[in-house]
């Protein structure tokens, strides 16, 4: 299965796109920062995810999933924005999730990975949408010039 097998993955992969888009066209070094690592997570979990293993956790998407926590902890840690902290609350709800089906593993992985996990992912990339959208670089800053 591809990680363009379903209509609300083609709207996944748009809303991601946009925010991004809008984080790296507006947006300084933290938008920018989130914005990449967003998109490399996302593309990672297509690339991990086991179909063989359809119920149950899926510990390589486990792991992108942390290693994206870590990098929006660092960016809210690191800078003066709002938007972070925000990501990082709807993202750590994604990974509780995640942590309630290893503990009971009758809690059903369509609601808890499509429904709910997809929920806070949109949430978490309207959070750097948000964050990002009212930016606007100075054409002077050496900020505005890097790529």
């Amino acid at each position: 299965m591809s990680p363009l097998s379903y209509l609300y993955q083609w709207a996944s992969l748009a809303a991601l796109l946009i925010a991004a888009g809008v984080a790296l066209w507006r947006g300084g070094w933290p938008e920018r920062l989130g914005g990449v690592a967003m998109i490399l997570a996302w593309f990672a979990t297509g690339l991990f995810y086991n179909n063989l293993q359809r119920f149950g956790p899926q510990t390589a998407v486990f792991v992108v999933d942390a290693t994206l926590m870590a990098v929006l902890l660092f960016i809210a840690l690191r800078s003066d924005r709002w938007w972070p902290m925000w990501a990082c609350g709807f993202h750590g709800l994604t990974l509780i999730l995640v942590l309630a089906n290893l503990a009971d593993h009758k809690l059903s992985n369509r609601a808890g990975y499509i429904a709910g996990g997809g929920v806070f992912s949109y949430l978490t990339m309207a959070a750097l949408f948000c964050g990002a959208l009212p930016r606007r670089r100075p054409a002077s800053s050496p900020e505005a010039l890097a790529p």
